[in-house]
């Protein structure tokens, strides 16, 4: 059997995964996965290159919702007018991933299925040989904490973040038909099992039913461009008058607060984030550092929106 496919629809690659008894990757934009397999990551031997399936690249607002296809790239997002006009929060989300070449690749379904990371465990086979590896590889404990029950490996979707606080949505096709759920559902707060998915399932639409009456959104990294999130944060308010922050890339999932703005006092609002993001010194920025931008960034929004 050939070891790279490339199907042209949802049904032929799921076809094709139920025959490989999970010894399969799926493949979107790449830009992610490729780095993996190089750092032998990813060791599957088949991939299933999703990429030709165009009915999952579009961008559609239907009765006020938007429907984005799951293999749309990352850069038709920054410059659509749809989404800039009506939903700019997720065209700033996506603005901040990786570099403009790369986002010409790299697609939306992809950043939000991106696998969490760790400076302890994202290094190249030979490194991880030399520190004894850990919890998510082939060792026995964290090298973070030296713990040996949890890994606190951080999601870092800067997309995911705007789209929570937005309410999305999205569709999963699997073998047995389709599943609808809540986009934060998706998220396990553990470091090796990160994504609440079916063993063989493919994300092809995320839907996002309400427009912001106001947002904000800020990404912390050493550098303006390249660099995974350090700090993410998203914030809304609806028409409602309800105050959704998402932070991110400080937890093994994204950490949403939802709250009548009426309810909700800047103090309290730390005291939530600090208390509910696990976060550990496993960043190339410092603990103490990253810890306290979570201050900063509320602080920031708060003042924002007064």
């Amino acid at each position: 059997m050939d070891y790279y496919h490339t199907p042209s629809t949802v049904d032929e690659a799921l076809t094709i995964a139920g025959k490989l008894s999970g010894n399969y990757t799926f493949f979107a934009g790449g830009t992610d996965i490729q780095n993996y397999r190089k750092q032998q990551l990813d060791t599957n031997e088949y991939v299933i290159d999703l990429s030709e399936i165009e009915e999952l690249d579009s961008i559609t607002i239907v009765d006020g919702a938007l429907h984005l296809g799951a293999m749309t790239t990352l850069d038709k997002i920054v410059s659509s007018d749809e989404i800039q006009n009506h939903y700019p929060i997720i065209a700033e989300a996506a603005k901040t991933v990786a570099t403009p070449v790369l986002r010409k690749t790299a697609t939306i379904g992809g950043n939000l299925l991106v696998t969490n990371r760790c400076t302890f465990y994202n290094q190249s086979q030979e490194w991880r040989d030399g520190v004894g590896s850990c919890l998510r590889d082939v060792g026995d404990i964290c090298q973070v904490t030296g713990g040996k029950n949890d890994c606190y490996s951080r999601n870092v979707s800067d997309t995911a973040t705007a789209l929570i606080v937005l309410g999305a949505e999205i569709t999963l096709m699997t073998p047995n038909g389709i599943i609808q759920k809540s986009l934060k559902d998706i998220y396990l707060p553990c470091g090796i099992k990160f994504h609440d998915l079916e063993e063989r399932c493919i994300l092809t639409q995320i839907s996002v039913p309400i427009e912001p009456k106001k947002w904000w959104y800020k990404k912390l990294r050493l550098r303006k461009t390249l660099d995974f999130t350090s700090l993410t944060v998203a914030a809304t308010i609806d028409t409602a008058g309800i105050a959704r922050v998402c932070l991110n890339g400080v937890s093994m999932s994204p950490i949403l607060i939802e709250k009548p703005l009426k309810e909700l006092t800047l103090e309290g609002l730390i005291s939530i984030a600090r208390k509910n993001c696990k976060t550990v010194d496993n960043d190339l920025m410092p603990l103490k550092y990253r810890r306290e931008m979570i201050n900063v960034y509320l602080k920031e929004w708060w003042k924002s929106f007064r």
